[in-house]
């Protein structure tokens, strides 16, 4: 059951190895096959929900497939490709404006670091009058080649 919830959440990520949307396509495929009744759409479009993790749990027990052993070696597989997957590296911001009307803004002094650091992001916005950005430090973290 954990195999397929992960699955679910990794596989919907832009950023999924491939493998692992592969495992998880034959995993899916492999409960599809073996146990009509067991739908995953659910599980698939909420896959943080606890109503729909407790009823897909519910429906794979009454169907016995937690003692299917080619069904548990299709999830481990799964779950250990999900395991061996290097962490998001999670974007450090400075300043980020989006969707903002405003006359005037004035943004100094900003310092941010990490390896995908951004000083300042404006989306979506509108100014009628100035725009002062200044004094902003971006470290990426990244050494120069020598």
């Amino acid at each position: 059951m954990t195999a397929i919830i992960s699955g679910a959440v990794a596989s919907a990520k832009p950023t999924t190895e491939k493998v692992i949307t592969d495992l998880y396509g034959g995993l899916k495929a492999l409960i599809q096959s073996k146990y009509n009744d067991v739908q995953l759409a659910a599980v698939e479009k909420k896959p943080d929900s606890p109503a729909q993790k407790a009823a897909l749990q519910e429906i794979l027990q009454d169907a016995n497939a937690d003692k299917d052993t080619e069904l548990l070696q299709q999830a481990q597989a799964l779950l250990k490709a999900i395991s061996e997957q290097p962490p998001q590296v999670a974007q450090a911001m400075g300043i980020n404006i989006d969707h903002v009307q405003a006359a005037n803004a004035r943004l100094q002094e900003i310092i941010v670091s990490g390896e995908q650091a951004v000083g300042v992001q404006v989306k979506n916005s509108e100014f009628s009058g100035d725009i002062d950005i200044s004094k902003v430090k971006v470290d990426a973290g990244k050494k120069p080649n020598p």
